[in-house]
């Protein structure tokens, strides 16, 4: 719906000619992977971004990195939120908007998924959907009452309504199916297109791990596990470092390189049981190089998250050849390559979310771990050869491209 409460004031937004716009909320680097993703679409489709932002803090001097657009929603509850569309905040994306024959939609349950609807629908113009990771069951599981009203109004019609509805991985599209075309997926509209990451160069591998241990205080000769990721309980960390230390580990270290959240790293460090005080190192965050020198210093990659709706992190470690132990709720597991015996080939696929599942899987990779680098050599190779297969940016574009080019059938 349009609501009549003007924006904050701010520059009137340039007017920029392109064929395809990407548009979203609060387009922020706080928000992690989607606000990388987006980047990613913005890359892959020469798309510009229009960014309906809230009013809780100023972002313009994030769109000199990022070339954003942002347009204010309002001051009130409903327009800042992005809850209603304020009447002067269409009228600016209008604007902006002008010469686009496609925009493509990301997220949902804000006033700018159904906007961005009529507004390609009265022009005559496409829209994709790019719900990530909002109609998981997990994420549905959350506010549900406000979030099944807001399917029941406005979700069908909008996700029906879209030329494509695309996801990052087999298993999201699986789970979404309910939602999309009324259950039944229509020929070619709802599409997976794998998120893409760098595959980087390794012969820099040895003084990575050199630089990373010698920084942490991590003995050079002792097996690495890594853990990263946002302090949120849906990432579970208090689990993976207690469980760490209950595990069989062979006297391997665990770093936690971590984005503070809902838990801080001093409510980490002060969990870590007095016992593996010596052998459990809460990094914080760490810039681009640094934590490329995390992974290549790293013989193993933990992540016990409840719900990874593509999982950069562990999607960077299959990348830089580390094997992981990943939980069922990450979906782009369910995509990884499979041995022979139809276990996953870059690691350990836990069966379920229980402790006892997670300290075995700890034990298994510690014990290979131990027995030296040629044992767990094998799984990193298969991850990366992978990774460098599926998930490369010349694959993501040249798959966006297409996705333009064609029509769903």
């Amino acid at each position: 719906m349009t609501a009549s409460t003007s924006p904050t004031s701010a520059p009137q937004p340039a007017v920029r000619t392109a064929p395809a716009w990407n548009v979203c909320l609060s387009h922020d680097p706080a928000l992690g992977g989607l606000y990388r993703a987006i980047g990613d679409f913005a890359r892959g489709l020469a798309a510009p971004i229009l960014s309906f932002d809230d009013g809780r803090r100023q972002r313009a001097d994030l769109s000199a990195v990022d070339g954003a657009v942002r347009i204010p929603c309002g001051t009130g509850w409903l327009g800042r939120d992005c809850h209603v569309m304020p009447a002067a905040a269409a009228r600016e994306a209008e604007r902006v908007l002008a010469s686009a024959d496609l925009l493509v939609v990301h997220s949902l349950f804000r006033a700018h998924a159904p906007w961005a609807a009529r507004w390609a629908g009265d022009r005559g113009r496409r829209y994709w959907s790019v719900p990530h990771g909002c109609l998981d069951p997990w994420s549905l599981g959350h506010r549900r009452l406000a979030k099944q009203a807001w399917l029941t109004v406005h979700g069908r019609a909008f996700l029906e309504g879209a030329e494509r509805v695309v996801f990052s991985t087999q298993r999201a599209r699986d789970k979404a199916r309910p939602w999309v075309s009324g259950g039944q997926v229509r020929g070619g509209q709802a599409v997976v297109v794998h998120w893409p990451v760098d595959v980087p160069r390794l012969d820099g591998r040895d003084d990575a791990r050199r630089r990373f241990r010698e920084r942490v205080g991590i003995p050079a000769d002792v097996p690495l596990l890594l853990f990263v990721g946002r302090l949120h309980p849906v990432k579970r960390p208090l689990e993976t470092l207690a469980w760490f230390s209950a595990a069989d580990t062979h006297g391997s270290h665990l770093a936690m390189v971590c984005i503070e959240g809902s838990l801080t790293k001093a409510d980490l460090v002060r969990a870590i049981p007095r016992s593996h005080a010596d052998r459990i190192h809460v990094t914080g965050p760490l810039a681009a190089a640094d934590l490329g020198d995390a992974y290549l210093a790293s013989d193993g990659f933990i992540s016990l998250s409840h719900q990874e709706n593509f999982g950069y992190a562990a999607a960077e470690a299959v990348a830089h050849g580390v094997p992981v132990i990943l939980s069922p709720g990450h979906d782009l597991a369910h995509d990884m390559p499979r041995d022979m015996a139809g276990q996953l080939a870059c690691g350990w696929l836990l069966p379920d979310d229980s402790r006892t599942a997670a300290e075995q899987a700890i034990s298994a990779w510690a014990a290979l771990a131990a027995a030296g680098e040629s044992r767990l050599a094998p799984l990193g190779t298969a991850g990366r050869a992978w990774a460098a297969e599926t998930l490369s940016f010349d694959r993501f574009t040249a798959e966006l491209h297409r996705l333009a080019a064609t029509t769903a059938s």
